[in-house]
């Protein structure tokens, strides 16, 4: 009888707990707000942000491609009025070697062929924007009848030591248009930490792989810290791309491709003759 007694004591103290527990848990998922609250107020966040007129930066893209690492670093300029971008062609520095002056040049339908073993820019020279925002600051909120995402909260993450609700968004609109598709929101300042983009970039193969973005906040200004994709991208040639998968003669294969935005400054003043668009790169987003 002593024996049951106690057994029926250990049931009932583990129910307790067990009960206890769920309780606990239910108040927990009561006090978090919703997946589209959660995406609504990240989106006001994105539209809360002001910037100086000009933004002077440093873009560093690295790659593997030809065996070999390419790493090389560019000074940039924002206009934050319009978003315009101006890099200086000339890198700041470079793992490729200094080319050959003297190496031959030669055309074959009209496009230019050297024998330089130096890996080309994958997109061009980078005009990136650093306060880019993915289209978010122009989103109708998730509550509202005009919303162009579905938003799920998956789970919650930490990422640098801050606590995240990470969101899972599908398009209920043109999906080549709402790139995003999933979204970490810092969970008590509901300000964007990182996101993913079905694409990057306005045109050329940029569109049609998956990009991981990050953000940092550098003196109170929220800015793309990083672009990234993991993809293995075939680029260039001296034909007209028919599989993306299959070089062609002169092309060349790009193992992952990665931009880093350091050295953030904010002069006052800029010539806005820097920003004539005189050169063509698909590395813009849009």
């Amino acid at each position: 009888m002593a024996s049951r007694a106690l057994n029926l004591r250990v049931a009932a103290l583990a129910f307790g707990a067990a009960l206890q527990f769920a309780l606990a848990g239910q108040a927990r998922a009561a006090s978090e707000p919703s997946a589209d609250e959660i995406f609504d107020r990240a989106l006001a966040f994105a539209r809360a942000q002001s910037y100086p007129p000009y933004i002077s930066f440093v873009v560093t893209v690295r790659t593997q491609a030809k065996g070999r690492w390419l790493i090389e670093q560019f000074q940039s300029r924002c206009r934050a009025r319009d978003d315009r971008v101006a890099t200086d062609a000339k890198p700041l520095s470079s793992t490729n070697p200094f080319d050959n002056p003297y190496k031959f040049t030669l055309k074959v339908k009209g496009m230019a062929v050297h024998d330089s073993p130096n890996i080309e820019e994958p997109f061009g020279v980078p005009e990136i924007s650093p306060i880019y925002d993915f289209g978010l600051s122009k989103l109708p909120p998730a509550t509202s009848a005009e919303r162009a995402y579905d938003v799920a909260l998956l789970d919650t993450e930490t990422l640098h030591n801050r606590r995240t609700y990470l969101l899972e968004l599908t398009p209920l609109l043109d999906p080549k248009a709402y790139r995003l598709r999933e979204l970490w929101v810092d969970a008590k300042t509901f300000e964007i930490v990182k996101l993913v983009s079905d694409g990057a970039f306005r045109s050329g193969q940029a569109t049609t792989v998956a990009w991981i973005v990050t953000y940092t906040v550098n003196r109170g200004r929220w800015l793309i810290d990083s672009e990234s994709t993991a993809a293995s991208l075939v680029l260039g040639g001296y034909a007209p791309a028919v599989d993306q998968y299959v070089p062609l003669p002169g092309a060349t294969r790009y193992d992952g491709i990665s931009y880093s935005f350091t050295n953030f400054d904010f002069p006052k003043s800029s010539t806005d003759m820097l920003f004539i668009e005189s050169r063509s790169t698909e590395a813009i987003q849009m």
